[in-house]
């Protein structure tokens, strides 16, 4: 069986593996058709035919090397009684979380509550042809306490960095709860069938540098120890969105086998500070394929496949694809990385 996207986690390959951060979502019109099946997107997402008709949908488009489960890092919050809701405009809205007031639940069943995630990834591990990787992925800790604290997604997460000076031991106990909670659900995808598994921070660059190592980089260290203990030997993307020269730290102390770049990052720095052992992904900015110009698309599509020709690296965008972003400059695109192979 040979699957290209994990074979290039492990090692430099002549053919570049591809696929596209939430490449399930809004860009693809029968997304919508999908969506209007279940009464809200928190039932979607539980349930498994509809998420495995999901996350096989971008397969019917375009000739990608993964597959990644469709969910949302927020069903962990869910799981733990935090209302969880998808307001349309405004986004994801949860009952928030008072520092040194609200009781942390601690006995919660991650693998009866999620158990839908392994009925998909059961599934679609006997769907998908075999050349195709199916991803598993999870909220780091720190990103899911953003949400929970605030309640909502926000510009600053004020609360919760406040959260670190006037609650930290109230603080610490809920990253610690997570990491337990996060280390679960990234369990149960791989024992359900994933290849591959993914951390995603997408808050990352809120953490206040003196705490970064701490909140960071420590909790997917602990998340990966917990697992390779399970003897979960999956390899491990992760994804702190723009962190910044936090980056080099994380490449080396996180234990990922991979760390997926954000489109802020410069490659050429990236190749002389960060871990030379573990694998690349990204970085396409994900608003070139909105744009209507395909010369300054093929360059910067060819730039990055230019300054990862010799190392372990999986081509991808720098964050999720858009609603805006077009069909055919995803085929394109796609088109590229294959014929510079």
């Amino acid at each position: 069986m040979n699957k290209l996207l994990l074979n290039s986690i492990k090692d430099i390959q002549k053919k570049t593996p591809l696929w596209f951060l939430r490449q399930s979502g809004r860009h693809i019109p029968e997304y919508f058709e999908i969506r209007q099946k279940a009464k809200n997107f928190i039932e979607f997402c539980l349930n498994k035919d509809l998420v495995v008709e999901s996350t096989k949908l971008p397969l019917k488009y375009y000739d990608l090397d993964a597959a990644i489960i469709f969910s949302d890092i927020l069903m962990i919050p869910w799981a733990m009684n935090r209302d969880v809701k998808f307001v349309k405009g405004e986004g994801p809205i949860l009952n928030p979380m008072v520092p040194n007031v609200t009781k942390i639940e601690k006995k919660v069943d991650i693998f009866q509550s999620l158990k839908s995630i392994n009925d998909a990834m059961t599934i679609l591990k006997k769907d998908l042809p075999s050349h195709i990787s199916l991803i598993g992925f999870a909220g780091a800790p720190w990103t899911l306490s953003c949400y929970m604290i605030e309640g909502k997604g926000s510009k600053d997460f004020i609360k919760t960095r406040t959260a670190l000076w006037e609650a930290k031991k109230w603080f610490k106990e809920l990253i610690d709860t997570l990491i337990v909670y996060v280390a679960q659900k990234l369990e149960l995808q791989a024992r359900a069938g994933a290849d591959v598994l993914m951390i995603f921070d997408s808050w990352s660059h809120m953490i206040p540098y003196p705490h970064f190592q701490e909140f960071g980089i420590k909790p997917v260290a602990k998340i990966i120890e917990l697992l390779r203990s399970k003897n979960i030997q999956q390899p491990i993307i992760g994804f702190p969105f723009k962190a910044g020269t936090s980056l080099v730290q994380y490449s080396y102390e996180s234990n990922v086998d991979c760390i997926a770049l954000d489109w802020t990052v410069d490659l050429d720095w990236a190749q002389k500070n960060l871990n030379s052992s573990i694998a690349f992904q990204g970085n396409l900015d994900p608003s070139s394929l909105i744009s209507e110009n395909d010369s300054y698309l093929e360059e910067s599509v060819k730039s990055i496949l230019e300054k990862m020709k010799n190392r372990k690296f999986i081509f991808n965008v720098g964050h999720g694809l858009t609603p805006e972003c077009k069909i055919k400059n995803v085929k394109n695109v796609i088109n590229m990385v294959r014929n510079y192979n």
